[in-house]
């Protein structure tokens, strides 16, 4: 099998199986485990499933799993003196059951056996008709092999092809913190006890781990990804989803194409993103003239050193900026990059509606435009990684451990998982109880808080109705070990000792005892806006992103937009009542898979900022410019986001033009100031009394030393339109020091013609 293409055998039912792959960082995450499960679950629910292969390592918990399910016996092959069994394709055929497990997916087979791989086992028994469930490490995955073999060292001898991850109907990554597999490895949970000294020093040291980890997340958001572009429901999306950064840099002329292509590939490195380079040349590439030519050849080679996608678009009469647009739109861009115009052009000519900003500031939808000052940056600015910002968190020193379990949506499944792993604890001996789980009244998940022990909870009369929270009293006065509390982005009862759960956790781990919490990523306060802009829904309870930070350990339940829609529909996640309604709103296939791929790179980037090296000394300094206005809050939101990269250092700048301030303004400049306090930013007033906007926001950068500005997209985009972009305007004229970052508006509007 050569250059990805797929050989399908001929002869099958016409009907072909559907093919489910689970993934993992390393052996003993559960994935055979949980194929197992699965199993159990589907012949319970009265789909015939059978056993074609399955290697359980000699594990115990996996061995009982296979009690009771049928077990389609190996075929016998010699080779020589040797003796190898494995799955009997034959027999599973005329068997013919719905559902086939296949464990080992990177397997290579003996000689004899019907194919060489053991895929190619899977896809043989997929055209006939069977729907296959198995399971590999993400080291297999032949476009990670290469990566893995140069970073850790290991070398990898069996693949699977990308190509047949693309097969699959469902894609899913158990997810599993170095901790716990660790944990695991000296339990004696996944190799004999003469094996785990050796393992620990070398595949199963963290380091590893957490960087395999952070490879399967991303492996499987990438796969989310595509799916999500290529499916019809993901028109109900307007403009890119933004849950994967592509970064498009504009080019013109090779003597400043060099810095722009290296700051765009800086920005996607960061952000873990894809990069195009687009020209828009004067005619198609056949009819250049031979300079014209040369020029566009220098221009492609430095966009292909690097790693770019490169574009030449012809301008056939239309201006720079409607090309830059539409490419942009083909790409599924997020941001746009420029050069800063060359020091001295004139404000008329920066003004023209023509100018590539004013074009792409009035047209440009969903999309964050970068404008990049041409004074170089400093060395400290230039070696600087994708560090996770822990500034808030550094200074909190907690004799609590705090572990998180995070999913895409409400019935993933992380009340459940906390429950399950409870009882691990306790049986190993762990004081563990529960001081809070919701179950929303789902019996699975009821049944499996079990003998767990409960602390009472406090009931609070307000307004004539009984609330009950967390007893935190009569927590601390049990002194647990660890105990469970759910529902982390909860607003308490007016009464309570703090007026929001993750308060109540914080004050549980400054006392010493260990919390396990559980959230959905839409919960997280940087998030919100584009939670809001994929679902249309209103998330009114948030959790602020430096207590996440605080965890220790953050866990993902990963489970496909396919699996929780089957669930909401058996009336698992919410009563039947609600299910129609939530099938036409926040359970829209396109909604779930969106906020299924934030999740996987949210934990991906958890991860990897633990593995980045400490923060530089002298931090990258990012200006926020925003007014008192509620919108403003979205722009600090993506201001913190842009700083966390960066382990940069976070101002908030508002210019007050408005003598005195009216109540309203009062309000809403309040709530702007504590947004950027709770980011842990440093929060700056500058009244505009005899100066322009423009001209205090570059004093205040020159100032603090700023490398970079952030400012919101014009929401005028009438007559008045060109009056609205002088700030920004001013802002690129005069300050070549910085990088300019114009934040798409958020909202949903028309669109424009181009």
């Amino acid at each position: 099998m050569t250059g990805g293409e797929v050989i399908r055998p001929t002869g099958g039912s016409g009907r072909r199986g559907r093919l489910r792959v689970f993934i993992g960082a390393a052996p003993g995450v559960g994935k055979t485990y949980t194929m197992l499960r699965e199993a159990r679950r589907l012949r319970e629910e009265g789909t015939d499933v059978v056993i074609g292969w399955v290697e359980t390592h000699g594990r115990p918990a996996t061995e009982k799993l296979l009690e009771g399910l049928e077990v389609i016996p190996p075929r016998v092959l010699k080779v020589g003196q040797a003796t190898f069994e494995e799955p009997d394709l034959d027999a599973i055929v005329a068997r013919r059951p719905e559902v086939c497990v296949i464990d080992e997916l990177a397997h290579t087979n003996p000689p004899g056996a019907m194919h060489e791989k053991r895929y190619e086992d899977v896809m043989y028994l997929l055209d006939r008709g069977i729907s296959v469930m198995t399971a590999f490490n993400i080291q297999h995955l032949e476009s990670v092999r290469d990566e893995v073999q140069q970073q850790l060292g290991i070398r990898v001898r069996e693949v699977v092809p990308e190509w047949f991850l693309r097969e699959a109907d469902e894609v899913t990554v158990i997810d599993v913190t170095p901790e716990t597999l660790r944990q695991r490895l000296r339990d004696g949970e996944i190799y004999p006890p003469e094996k785990v000294d050796a393992a620990l020093q070398n595949f199963f040291r963290v380091d590893r781990l957490a960087w395999l980890r952070q490879m399967s997340l991303r492996a499987v958001a990438d796969d989310v990804d595509e799916r999500l572009e290529h499916s019809y429901e993901r028109r109900a999306i307007p403009g890119p989803v933004g849950a994967k950064e592509v970064v498009l840099v504009c080019v013109s002329h090779p003597d400043r194409a060099a810095t722009l292509i290296e700051r765009g590939r800086r920005m996607a490195m960061r952000m873990k993103g894809d990069l195009h380079v687009v020209y828009a040349a004067e005619t198609d590439e056949d009819r250049m003239t031979e300079r014209a030519r040369a020029e566009v050849d220098e221009l492609r080679r430095l966009a292909e050193f690097h790693g770019a996608e490169w574009v030449l678009e012809p301008k056939r009469d239309r201006p720079v900026g409607e090309v830059i647009l539409r490419v942009a739109r083909r790409v599924n861009a997020t941001q746009v990059v420029l050069g800063q115009p060359r020091k001295g052009a004139s404000p008329r000519r920066l003004m023209a509606w023509h100018h590539p900003v004013q074009y792409l500031l009035k047209h440009l939808q969903y999309v964050d435009l970068r404008v990049v000052g041409w004074r170089p940056l400093s060395p400290a600015a230039r070696e600087q990684r994708n560090w996770a910002s822990e500034r808030v968190v550094r200074e909190r020193k907690l004799p609590g451990k705090l572990t998180l379990y995070i999913g895409a949506a409400p019935g993933v499944g992380k009340t459940y998982r906390m429950l399950q792993d409870a009882h691990d604890w306790k049986v190993r001996g762990i004081d563990v109880v529960i001081g809070l789980i919701e179950t929303h009244g789902r019996p699975e998940t009821e049944a499996q808080i079990g003998d767990l022990e409960r602390i009472p909870k406090r009931r609070i009369e307000y307004g004539g109705k009984v609330y009950e929270e967390p007893d935190l009293a009569a927590i601390l006065a049990r002194r647990p070990q660890v105990v469970l509390m759910d529902e982390l982005a909860h607003t308490n009862a007016p009464g309570s000792m703090f007026k929001k759960r993750y308060q109540d956790i914080l004050y549980l781990l400054e006392h010493g005892v260990d919390v396990v919490s559980a959230v959905n990523v839409q919960h997280l306060e940087s998030l919100k806006d584009r939670v809001e802009h994929i679902t249309g829904a209103t998330i009114r309870e948030r959790v602020p992103d430096w207590f996440v930070k605080l965890a220790s350990e953050v866990k993902l339940i990963d489970v496909s937009p396919e699996t929780l829609v089957e669930r909401l529909l058996e009336g698992k996640i919410y009563p039947p009542e609600k299910v129609e309604q939530a099938l036409s709103n926040f359970f829209q296939l396109a909604h779930l898979a969106a906020l299924r791929e934030i999740a996987l790179r949210e934990v991906a980037d958890v991860v990897d900022g633990r593995l980045a090296p400490p923060p530089p000394a002298d931090p990258e300094r990012i200006l926020v410019c925003v007014n008192y206005r509620p919108h403003s809050e979205a722009l600090i939101r993506r201001g913190w986001r842009i700083a966390d990269r960066l382990q940069a250092k976070l101002y908030v700048l508002v210019v007050q033009t408005e003598f005195p301030l009216s109540s309203q303004s009062e309000r809403d400049f309040a709530a702007v100031r504590d947004l950027a306090e709770q980011f842990g930013a440093e929060f700056l007033l500058r009244p505009a009394l005899h100066k322009s906007v423009g001209q205090v926001i570059v004093e205040t950068a020159e100032s603090e030393s700023v490398s970079q500005i952030v400012m919101g997209q014009p929401l005028n985009r009438g007559l008045g339109a060109r009056f609205a972009h002088r700030p920004i305007t001013y802002v690129l004229n005069r300050a070549e020091f910085v990088d300019l970052h114009i934040v798409a508006y958020a909202g949903r509007w028309s669109q424009p013609s181009a």
